[in-house]
């Protein structure tokens, strides 16, 4: 074989093989058996005019001989098949021969393998950029790493400076405190020990002075605490000191206060004067002006993410790839791919259609590419904006949730300076999402049951705990389900108890209004236009004795069962503070269930641009929140469509995941160190509005019983004159509609007016003009 083949002898196995192959996936095989006889005897003449050069022969038998007899002993020869090689070297010179097989043996490769040079450069080019972004991931983290060091390392120093203070701060207090000359040393015994009757030689006449001092001093002492031992004992916590050394510290300072208590009483005013009260020097511990700075939820309350593996996920888009070109490729569409971009739980496959190529050829293809693919469902997009290009979105075989700490330790979310920046979760690329609700303003949420509404909505309130302060950002809850949000109860940021009652729900929203009016008028009084500029000049000039306003968030877990107890009211509320709220920092988060157009009226999502749509069950649900099809084929579990305000497509994400461990973790916390403070205004504004909405309701309810229709005196005036009734007659002289002719008909017969029903005959009147107007007048006094 060597002496016919030579080198090419090598080659032999692996090309049977990939023939085979071949035949086995019914592809066709005999142009490539062409292309494959071709290379082989290519090769074995490139090895021959590379590696041997001219061969001696006087004859064409002698060359025969001698290239056989090379094969068989030299590795690198042609064997027989090089004669083409000898031919070519005598012909055209060597340096000619060299290019020219060079040239045929690259082309027939490229045929055999369909490889082209630009194919094998993009392939390296990718290899290139994902060990380019791996290392720029892995230098990410570890800058990451770096910072939150350093950041622990600060909060450390940090905190032993404080402590430091606090401690030089004690130690002033009892410096200053302590009497200018040596006082009298009194003890008393306190325990249940004998002790020593110090007054047994008092003589009679001073026995009942000095016991009823002692007695005044020792109340005094243990009846009124001062202000320099209510602070040594919380700066003593603070401290975290041994229980050891607390007690001995505790007994001192009585001690000590004992003594300074027995000395003032026998001061005289003039070294009275003398002493320094404690709020001179250390006002911030006087307990009028006691201040409390709010500590942020740490990181280390919420889990960190998962870890998917990346083999498995490259083999997963490489075989997806390769099926959605050949399945639309069988239907007669010639595309090709030219990015895919894997998320958390989706991945897009960017294809760019060859020329002649319609869109709808594709959109059309939905089903049969979910079919091929083996998958639940598609969605295509087409075209992605500022792309020349059609996204299928594929769900991934091993979906992963986008965990809420990995969104709080992202750039995007720590560099945000809005105090209501909400963490969303990730695009289709992996991109965090974040979004600041005071430029959307007001956002609705919808979707069904089980697809991640109730969880982003933890999410928005999880994101506003730990980003900002309750003099930041205040809350207003509103919980006709009563268990999702009832945890939040005793929380800093909330301006009132979460509202449970529908009733009460429409006061809340009035009081938002009430509170709306009120800034407005501030603004005007001040001559700002919005809550931003007012609040730095309550900054710039503390002469003016402004005090900062506060963001407030108003959020709706259900609407649904709001508008069908008391739809007009909440839905007049929600319009007012949708247009004109902004200005004053007030802002509306709704989310509902079900989006029927019962619920998200029209006049609701006009003054609501941002939208989050949740997996909805059918396409006309998906109309009513985004006013366009997509959401119907969101796979649920935090899967969502995302309209921000002026966006023309909404974006796809991911959403974030809270647990309700980590709720109740933050929650434990921030209540730690505060307690909720009510705006009692804003309660007092909403039982009002609820009490008075009861009562126009049961008012409408009586009323209603016995309302009458407007047309019912000159229907009665019309019949009269006429002497007859019916209900064409009232038709054509009042130009009213058959079912309101006929139902004033029912009433005047009610009102003994006009006769019973007599078939097709007109009903008799009863009554005469002047006994009518007697009826009018008796009503009119």
């Amino acid at each position: 074989m060597f002496g016919v083949f030579g080198f090419s002898s090598y080659l032999i196995g692996p090309i049977l093989l990939y023939i085979g192959a071949l035949t086995v996936t019914d592809k066709p095989v005999r142009l490539k058996m062409f292309w494959a006889t071709g290379f082989v005897l290519l090769v074995s003449n490139f090895m021959q005019i590379f590696f041997v050069g001219d061969v001696a022969g006087a004859t064409f038998a002698e060359t025969l001989m001698e290239l056989h007899k090379l094969g068989r002993t030299v590795n690198v020869s042609g064997g027989l098949l090089a004669v083409i090689g000898v031919f070519m070297q005598d012909a055209m010179g060597t340096a000619a021969a060299r290019i020219t097989i060079t040239v045929l043996t690259i082309a027939f490769f490229m045929f055999l393998t369909d490889t082209t040079p630009y194919d094998i450069y993009i392939k390296m080019k990718e290899k290139a950029e994902e060990e380019k972004e791996m290392l720029a991931r892995q230098m990410e983290a570890n800058r990451i790493a770096r910072a939150e060091k350093q950041r622990l390392k600060e909060q450390k120093r940090a905190e032993a400076q404080q402590l430091r203070l606090e401690a030089e701060r004690e130690r002033q207090i009892l410096r200053a405190t302590k009497p200018k000359f040596p006082a009298r040393k009194i003890d008393f015994e306190i325990d249940d020990e004998p002790s020593v009757d110090v007054l047994a030689e008092v003589p009679d006449f001073a026995e009942v002075d000095v016991q009823e001092k002692l007695e005044e001093t020792f109340d005094d002492v243990k009846e009124q605490k001062s202000v320099e031992q209510q602070k040594i004992d919380e700066i003593m916590k603070k401290l975290n000191l041994s229980n050891n050394h607390q007690s001995e510290t505790k007994e001192t300072t009585e001690k000590t206060l004992s003594e300074i208590e027995k000395a003032k009483n026998t001061l005289t005013a003039r070294e009275k004067a003398d002493i320094v009260p404690v709020s001179e020097i250390a006002p911030e511990l006087a307990p009028e002006d006691k201040a409390y700075i709010y500590k942020h939820p740490p990181i280390d309350l919420f889990e960190k993410g998962g870890m998917t593996n990346q083999g498995d996920v490259e083999s997963e888009l490489k075989n997806n790839a390769k099926k959605l070109v050949e399945t639309l490729e069988s239907f007669g569409v010639q595309t090709r791919i030219i990015d895919i971009s894997r998320g958390p739980a989706v991945t897009r496959y960017e294809l760019q259609p060859l020329a002649g190529v319609k869109i709808s050829k594709i959109t059309n293809l939905a089903d049969d590419i979910a079919l091929n693919l083996a998958s639940s469902g598609v969605r295509i997009e087409a075209p992605i904006p500022n792309k020349a290009a059609v996204g299928i979105e594929v769900p991934n075989k091993q979906g992963s949730s986008v965990n809420i700490r990995t969104i709080f330790e992202s750039q995007q979310f720590r560099n945000s300076t809005s105090p209501l920046t909400i963490a969303l979760g990730m695009d289709i690329a992996g991109n965090v999402v974040t979004t600041d609700l005071t430029r959307m303003p007001h956002l609705l949420i919808a979707g069904s049951t089980g697809s991640g509404k109730s969880v982003c909505v933890n999410a928005i309130i999880t994101s506003f705990l730990y980003k900002s302060s309750p003099e930041d950002v205040k809350l207003i809850l509103i919980d006709p389900k009563v268990v999702e949000l009832a945890e939040y109860n005793g929380i800093p940021h909330l301006m009132m108890p979460v509202v449970t009652e529908p009733k009460k729900a429409a006061g809340a929203l009035g009081s938002a209004v009430a509170e709306m009016e009120k800034r407005y008028r501030l603004f005007a009084e001040n001559s700002v236009r919005d809550i931003k500029s007012f609040n730095k000049l309550a900054v710039a000039q503390p002469e003016l004795a402004l005090e900062k306003m506060p963001y407030i968030a108003v959020i709706i877990d259900e609407l649904a069962d709001l508008m069908m107890v008391s739809g007009k009211e909440v839905e007049d509320y929600i319009c007012r503070l949708a247009q004109k709220a902004r200005a004053a920092g007030i802002h509306l988060i709704v989310a509902t269930q079900r989006p029927s157009v019962d619920v998200i009226t029209g006049l609701i999502k006009a003054n609501i641009p941002a939208r989050i749509a949740f997996a909805v069950s059918s396409q006309v649900d998906s109309r009513t929140i985004l006013d366009g099809g997509g959401a119907e084929k969101l796979l649920g579990m935090g899967d969502m469509l995302f309209l921000p305000l002026g966006a023309s497509k909404p974006t796809r994400v991911q959403g974030t995941y809270v647990r309700d461990e980590e709720i109740s973790r933050v929650i434990e916390f921030v209540k730690r160190d505060f307690v909720a403070e009510y705006n009692q205004e804003m309660i007092a504004n909403m039982e009002k509005m609820a009490t008075k909405e009861k009562g126009n309701a049961a008012t409408g309810g009586e009323d209603g019983a016995e309302s009458k229709d407007e047309m019912l005196p000159k229907a009665i005036e019309v019949v009269v004159e006429a002497g007859q009734a019916s209900t064409s007659l009232l038709q054509r002289r009042l130009k009213l509609g058959y079912a309101r002719a006929a139902r004033i008909m029912d009433e005047m017969e009610t009102m003994g007016i006009i006769g019973p029903y007599e078939g097709s005959k007109p009903r008799q009147v009863l009554i005469t003009k002047n006994q009518w107007l007697e009826m009018t007048l008796g009503q009119s006094e």
